[in-house]
């Protein structure tokens, strides 16, 4: 079989010039507003392609592809439309094309089939067409679904102009292209019909409804359901537990996505392929499914409909090492990765239930007792782990006047530390310095450390420039719209630490956990607002529960902070002022103390 054409040879003379001709010619229909948007988003993208200083800048084309969706979103089912998703499509296989990471090209040829779906009778609809099938040939090695866009172009566009280029590159695929001739005059055809509810936006996410996985003895099926059709992408990584085991993470984003109530946190299995299974927010529209598995050896990953479902199949090593298989809403890691097995107490949970599940819900009166439970055993705190969210090659949001998320919250981060040092905490970060860590990192670097409080670090980003305020997070299902939207931005002695309440009694560290962080983040959230009012005015936006995924992990109460809005101009620049994260960091610090006073006055009576 001939090699497929790749995507650079095969587009290399349709320079990006011509694009932007054809639709500076569209005339009327580009008059004004959203066009004039449009105009000036293709224009930034025409400028990034051919600088040679950005061309590599993924936070660049990042933000270009987000400015498109939006852009997608207020078009509606306006014509335009059609040339928007066009344009968000090939921003994505840009980034393809540098990164070559195949959940890049994975959201390439989601966004070309939605395109080419939603407006079949656009100009445009066989261009999306014949660059879906090369980046699936080429790029993610499907020749099958290639050669099934390449059939559907020749059927719906006989006659248009990448009717020879689609004829070529079956050939390429080993197929005659007589098999894909266009279709007898009096046959017409089918037209393209939308099964079940319209595709995801960021105006009407999809909520991933179950998360299944089936197992054998060498391979493993995980089917994630959603209620409707959304992009995907993925990407297999190369990592290590912290205890020092290699381990391969496979990575499942859904844009425009919540969970529903019914999928868990996370699962830890004992015996199959995979070893763990968890789900949270990424990103404030993403939802991030993530399997560990010891070994993979080859994968495959697919969408079916009615109901949409992204499937894959993996096959490897079945994991060697027992692991508790559930750990529902508010889950810790297996002791293993704690790095602390030496205080590690067995409970008295009974035997597995039949449903596999490890049966580690706590008991109704445990969940009574749990709010106490820290104060019952005289626990102090002494540590603090302060993450400040991003670094490296994961910039975090963009702000106004150039302001990058990555650099407030390390800014920040090292402010609040020498506020908690003053008032005599010991202190540890994730991060001292511009680098990329994983968020599963960071929550095991706080356990093993034996951190007895958890403090991620962000700044919040929103569309509307108007949006602002201050906000604290804690561990636990979201009960609010705009708790689901942040969320997915961002999860005494050695022998009296909170940290050491995982070694006590699983099933009430459960609850424990989860109502010490409420009460840690009300607490952080009350004083740094009293701490601002004197000098600034500050939306004071509350404390708020949702499953941050860079908090799932952690054994000791954890909270996110956001700062403010760093795409509000106003608190943009209070961001930029060491005044205001002085007073910022005074107050949170103060809430820190308030809650270390709280939970250790039964143990100084």
């Amino acid at each position: 079989m001939a090699r497929f054409p790749s995507i650079p040879g095969l587009f290399t003379t349709l320079a990006c010039f011509v694009v932007l001709a054809a639709a500076l010619a569209a005339g009327p229909a580009c008059a004004a507003g959203l066009d004039d948007e449009y105009l000036a988003a293709a224009k930034n993208f025409a400028g990034l392609r051919n600088d040679p200083g950005s061309i590599n800048r993924r936070d660049l084309w990042q933000a270009l592809e987000g400015r498109f969706a939006e852009l997608a979103k207020k078009a509606g089912k306006a014509a335009i439309g059609a040339k928007i998703l066009y344009y968000q499509a090939w921003t994505n296989a840009e980034l393809a094309a540098r990164s070559h990471l195949a959940a890049d090209s994975e959201a390439a040829v989601a966004l070309y089939r939605r395109m080419a779906e939603a407006y079949p009778k656009s100009s445009w609809a066989d261009d999306a067409l014949l660059r879906r099938a090369a980046i699936l040939a080429d790029n993610l090695k499907r020749p099958a679904e290639a050669r099934g866009d390449l059939e559907k172009l020749l059927r719906q566009h006989p006659k248009g102009d990448m009717a020879g280029r689609a004829k070529a590159l079956l050939a390429g695929l080993g197929d005659a292209p007589a098999t894909a001739a266009a279709p007898a005059k009096a046959e017409k055809a089918p037209p393209a019909k939308a099964e079940g509810p319209p595709a995801a936006t960021a105006a009407r996410p999809a909520t991933l409804t179950r998360v299944g996985l089936e197992q054998g003895k060498a391979g493993a099926q995980v089917t994630l359901t959603l209620d409707r059709e959304t992009a995907y992408r993925y990407q297999i990584l190369d990592q290590k537990r912290s205890t020092g085991e290699p381990v391969k993470r496979l990575y499942i984003d859904l844009d425009n996505t919540r969970t529903g109530p019914n999928v868990p946190t996370e699962k830890l299995f004992d015996k199959g392929v995979v070893s763990r299974l968890r789900a949270g927010y990424f990103s404030p529209d993403t939802v991030r499914v993530v399997l560990e598995i010891d070994d993979v050896r080859q994968h495959e990953i697919r969408s079916e409909t009615s109901p949409f479902r992204v499937i894959l199949e993996v096959s490897g090593a079945p994991a060697a090492k027992s692991a508790q298989e559930f750990r529902g809403k508010a889950a810790s890691p297996e002791r293993a990765e704690t790095g602390r097995p030496d205080k590690a107490l067995k409970t008295a949970a009974g035997p597995p239930p039949r449903d596999g599940s490890a049966g580690l819900k706590p008991s109704p009166d445990a969940k009574k007792r749990a709010g106490s439970l820290i104060q019952q055993f005289g626990l102090g705190v002494e540590t603090v782990m302060i993450d400040p969210g991003h670094g490296g090659k994961d910039p975090g949001a963009q702000g106004v006047a150039g302001l990058v998320e990555k650099d407030v919250n390390l800014r920040f981060a090292k402010i609040f530390g020498e506020m908690l040092r003053e008032k005599g905490f010991k202190v540890i970060y994730t991060r001292t310095t511009d680098v990329f860590i994983p968020l599963e990192t960071r929550t095991e670097m706080a356990n093993t450390k034996s951190a007895d409080l958890f403090v991620s670090i962000h700044c919040n980003a929103h569309g509307n420039a108007a949006s602002s305020g201050l906000e604290t997070y804690s561990l636990n299902l979201a009960t609010t719209r705009d708790a689901v939207r942040v969320a997915a931005r961002e999860n005494a002695s050695s022998q009296k630490n909170i940290s050491d309440l995982q070694a006590i009694l699983t099933d009430l560290m459960l609850s424990a956990k989860t109502a010490e962080s409420k009460d840690l983040a009300r607490l952080v959230q009350k004083r740094a607002v009293s701490g601002l009012r004197g000098a600034y005015k500050t939306r004071d936006r509350g404390p708020h529960e949702a499953p941050f995924f860079v908090l799932i992990g952690a054994n000791m109460p954890a909270v996110l902070v956001e700062l403010g809005y760093i795409t509000n101009a106003d608190e943009a620049g209070r961001l930029s002022s060491d005044a205001y994260m002085k007073s910022l960091a005074q107050g949170m610090a103060d809430g820190i103390a308030a809650y270390k006073k709280r939970i250790e006055r039964y143990a100084n009576l």
